[in-house]
């Protein structure tokens, strides 16, 4: 328990729900230690988003625990946990483009909901960050008239601002764009320097922006479980 009490996230025998690539019930042991960058392979996309709904307390383990700067999120009801929440910055495309929501107060809104910082403040931290990304600003027009690549990046973006405690990427198109290793690799690197967590789940080690994260600690998520590899 010490260990886990020194962890960001702990996950111990937390099961991780019905599988597609297997017939048996995965039980993932998994800490994660303040200012660390770990890498979990995940060979199915749907074992992928079920793992981040787990860290981030979306979904709760049939059995075992996850528990996030040492508080089991099944102890806590629904409105605590979304508080919680605002200390995890999360990359992803999945539902965090609201159809009634510019992309800029998407970007915005758990920052500005979250905390008292004043909405310009907050708007020249995400400027700085979109630039590092590769954006002239942030958009601010709605999700179906920007363009994917300009997605992607607010989506970085949007995770990392804020100074989280805990950071979560699960965004395959990160994957397949080379451009972005140099500053998903910097950004990273400036996250863990104050302290954060990384945890970046990948469909590919190989990846190319992966391969530049100095990562502390590599696995595969597969058949087998839940397994630590070395990487070349």
């Amino acid at each position: 328990m010490a260990q886990a009490a020194r962890s960001i996230l702990s996950l111990q025998a937390a099961t991780l729900g019905e599988r597609q690539l297997s017939t048996t019930t995965t039980r993932i042991d998994l800490e994660l230690p303040r200012g660390g960058a770990t890498l979990v392979q995940v060979d199915d996309e749907i074992d992928a988003v079920a793992l981040v709904d787990l860290c981030i307390g979306l979904a709760m383990p049939t059995d075992g625990h996850v528990r996030f700067l040492g508080v089991d999120w099944q102890a806590r009801g629904a409105r605590e946990r979304l508080m919680r929440r605002r200390r995890i910055g999360t990359v992803v495309q999945t539902h965090v483009w609201p159809a009634h929501m510019s992309i800029l107060d998407a970007v915005l809104v758990a920052r500005l909901y979250h905390s008292d910082r004043p909405r310009d403040e907050v708007i020249a931290e995400a400027t700085a960050l979109a630039r590092l990304f590769g954006l002239p600003g942030l958009p601010v027009g709605r999700r179906e008239t920007t363009p994917h690549r300009a997605l992607v990046r607010a989506a970085c973006v949007r995770g990392f601002l804020g100074a989280p405690d805990l950071i979560v990427v699960q965004d395959q198109a990160l994957e397949a764009t080379a451009d972005l290793a140099v500053p998903m690799a910097q950004a990273i690197a400036e996250a863990l320097d104050r302290g954060a967590t990384v945890l970046w789940i990948v469909e590919s080690l190989a990846a190319e922006a992966a391969r530049f994260v100095a990562a502390d600690q590599v696995f595969r998520l597969g058949d087998q479980g839940l397994v630590q590899v070395r990487r070349r």
